[in-house]
Parts: C-alpha cells; sequence; structure tokens
C-alpha cells in the first residue's frame, strides 16, 4: 500500500496561501489606476519629458507613456501619430502589464498577438513595439513606457536598459504625491 504524499500540506496551524482570483487582481489594479489620480487628466511636463526624451533617444516615430484602464488605454504622454485613447482590447501595452519584463516585438506583423491590431493594419501602421511595465499605487501594473515604430527594428540590450531606466522615472511620477 502507497501511503499518501503529505509534501506540500502547510504544518498545523499554518495558513495555506491561495492565489488572487484573476477577477481580484483585476479589481486591485484598478484600485491602485484609480489611486494614482491620473487617467483622463491631461498633459504634464513630467511625462512629457520623458516621452521626448525616449523619441529622441531611440529615433522612433512615438513614445508613450500608458495607462490601461477597465476598458481603454490612455496615454498621460505621448509624443509622434498615436490615439491618445483606444479600445484596451487593442493595446499593445495591455499585454506588457500582464509581466514583469519589457515586451519587445521587433515585427508586430509577425506576432500573432498583434498582426490583426488596428494599429497596426491600419494609421498610424505600427511595426515595432517596445514597453515596460509601470507600477502604481500598492505595485500593481498600471500601465506602461513604451517605443514604437513604422518600421521593425531590434532593440538592443543596452537601449533596454534605457529603455528600463526611462520607464523607472516614469514610475517615480506616477507614485509622486502631486
Amino acid at each position: 500500500m502507497t501511503l499518501p504524499h503529505f509534501a506540500d500540506v502547510p504544518p498545523h496551524g499554518a495558513r495555506l496561501r491561495v492565489p488572487a482570483a484573476p477577477l481580484e487582481i483585476e479589481r486591485q489594479r484598478l484600485r491602485s489606476l484609480e489611486r494614482s489620480g491620473l487617467v483622463d487628466t491631461g498633459d504634464e511636463e513630467r511625462f512629457d519629458r520623458l516621452t521626448r526624451r525616449a523619441q529622441a533617444h531611440f529615433g522612433v516615430t512615438a513614445a508613450v507613456i500608458s495607462l490601461i484602464a477597465r476598458d481603454h488605454q490612455y496615454l498621460k504622454s505621448v509624443v509622434g501619430p498615436v490615439p491618445r485613447t483606444i479600445r484596451r482590447e487593442d493595446a499593445f501595452c495591455n499585454i506588457t502589464i500582464q509581466g514583469e519584463e519589457p515586451l519587445v516585438v521587433p515585427d508586430l506583423r509577425e506576432d500573432r498577438r498583434f498582426q490583426e491590431s488596428p494599429l497596426v493594419v491600419g494609421a498610424p501602421f505600427i511595426r515595432f513595439y517596445a514597453g515596460v511595465p509601470l507600477r502604481g499605487p500598492g505595485g500593481w501594473f498600471i500601465g506602461s513606457m513604451c517605443i514604437l515604430d513604422t518600421e521593425p527594428r531590434d532593440l538592443s540590450s543596452t537601449d533596454q536598459v534605457h529603455l528600463r531606466r526611462l520607464a523607472d522615472e516614469a514610475e517615480l511620477e506616477v507614485n509622486a504625491p502631486v
């Protein structure tokens, strides 16, 4: 007779950690976004200087700081021909906030997740995307700092470090008391 294996059972009195349900995670993320007080608030120089620096440094068509709300993406800062608001389901940054690491897509037309996006198949015809998730109050990912281009391209490891540094500055601003 084989005895049951109890290695994964917590010791007596210990609480078993149960992962939060996806709906609860999204509720907490949206609460964090609300606490930031940034959605639909218009241009602010503290964010615009970061997107201008990103566009100039990388020589890309656009640079943005995005915020992902319940059903849309709002661009807190944008340099370049990208719509200020789009449906969340069409936002590249919606994928970026689902992980800890930067998302780099050298050619959006070759990635199944994005090849049918209205921003890829229509104006502004975006082909390249690189984004770093931004944490809001409480540590939840509420948006991203990203660069976009109308031509496919690669992002070197040095450039990824530079983009992360800009994202770190953006995250400080996202969490700064106003």
